[in-house]
């Protein structure tokens, strides 16, 4: 069977616009090859068993001393808290001894200043013993690394 002859007309040619004409690779932006150079880094900075174990220790460490701060601050607090509801102990079984507070008279039934000096005795004792429970756990402490496994 014969070749058939080639169209009499060529095909037309494109037309040009005024874009400028592009290049094989197109240029990225500095976004994309910023976003490139940092894939390409994390793909090369995979952590190592030692880098983990390091960065474990870091924040467990920076976690203690936190922890040591947020207790000496609450401790503070629990301190002065305990500290005024005494000297209010104080104040208000002065005041009905003496009949008097701040110059004016003051005057309590005696089962009213019984029950107010129990409850804030026990409220006092409760709130030392609260903080001091979670200041010293009575709990196991977590390992810092998995036992170790028996050789067969």
């Amino acid at each position: 069977m014969p070749d058939p002859a080639p169209p009499a007309t060529p095909p037309p040619a494109p037309e040009r616009t005024a874009a400028p004409e592009r290049t094989a690779a197109p240029e990225r932006t500095a976004i994309e090859q910023a976003v490139l150079h940092g894939l390409e880094a994390e793909r090369r900075a995979l952590p190592t068993q030692a880098d983990l174990e390091r960065r474990t220790r870091e924040l467990r460490y920076r976690e203690a001393v936190d922890q040591r701060w947020l207790r000496l601050g609450v401790g503070a607090i629990v301190f002065l808290l305990s500290g005024a509801w005494l000297a209010a102990d104080v104040v208000l079984t002065l005041a009905a001894g003496w009949g008097e507070l701040a110059g004016r008279p003051f005057r309590l039934d005696s089962s009213v200043l019984v029950a107010f000096l129990t409850t804030s005795t026990a409220t006092v004792i409760g709130l030392f013993l609260v903080f001091l429970r979670w200041l010293y756990p009575q709990g196991r402490a977590l390992p810092d690394a998995p036992p170790p496994t028996p050789d067969p």
